[in-house]
């Protein structure tokens, strides 16, 4: 009986390797030329500013062009935090390793601040600069995690309750579908922000891009709290 076990057990990773191969195989029949369809890239390049009002081009590929895939991450975010949220223990533990020395201690209320500035800018401007909803968000998220590591996690979730946290993190999902739902109301696409016809301003300034901006918004906002949330899940679960 062991050796069948052993045996199955052989058989089984030996086809989810055979398997995977053949998905890689296909994956690459597919796209071997991808070079000779390159007009959905000059497209986003050419014409990208001019139908979303975003210069930052990457922004406008997220949130216009593939909103879809950005609310596919992000609910990849709320389930993961969803699931660590209901496995770890209910109980308070508190984080070994945090008895950090006074000039630690008052570093982090001079970083704090600058975290706080720094995600906001990286929110708020996303859509004209390097930066967007989600690299704000992680940034947000350093708060109360560097105070989860400075000092415990009881502490951390007396400045960030973890109520708040879940309710901003659902909010912003819910947040996210109702403007998306503006595009389909104005007679176009679900988040498509260029083409439903809500203004785009001029490009350069801070409101401008249309939904792009609120979308920005909502995703820093719904990404922080969830990267909270998780890092402070799996400290539970140590």
């Amino acid at each position: 009986m062991i050796r069948i076990n052993e045996m199955f057990k052989k058989l089984y990773k030996i086809s989810l390797v055979v398997l995977l191969a053949i998905f890689l195989l296909y994956v690459f029949n597919e796209i071997h030329d991808l070079a000779s369809k390159s007009y959905l890239s000059e497209h986003y390049i050419s014409k990208g500013v001019q139908e979303t009002g975003a210069i930052n081009l990457v922004t406008s590929v997220l949130y216009d062009y593939r909103s879809f895939d950005t609310l596919g991450e992000a609910t990849v975010i709320l389930t993961a935090s969803a699931i660590l949220a209901f496995l770890v223990p209910l109980r308070k533990v508190a984080m070994h390793g945090t008895k950090f020395l006074i000039i630690v201690h008052q570093t982090m209320i001079f970083i704090v601040p600058y975290l706080a500035v720094l995600g906001s800018y990286l929110i708020l401007f996303g859509h004209l600069n390097p930066g967007g909803g989600f690299v704000g968000g992680v940034v947000l998220a350093l708060i109360p995690i560097v105070m989860t590591i400075t000092y415990c996690i009881e502490f951390s979730e007396y400045k960030f309750k973890p109520n708040i946290k879940t309710l901003l993190e659902d909010l912003g999902s819910i947040c996210f579908i109702i403007l998306g739902l503006f595009g389909i109301v104005t007679g176009s696409n679900f988040l498509a922000s260029g083409q439903s016809n809500l203004g785009l301003g001029n490009p350069g300034e801070l409101i401008s891009g249309g939904l792009i901006l609120c979308l920005n918004i909502i995703i820093g906002i719904k990404v922080g709290a969830g990267m909270a949330k998780i890092f402070n899940s799996l400290i539970k679960g140590e």
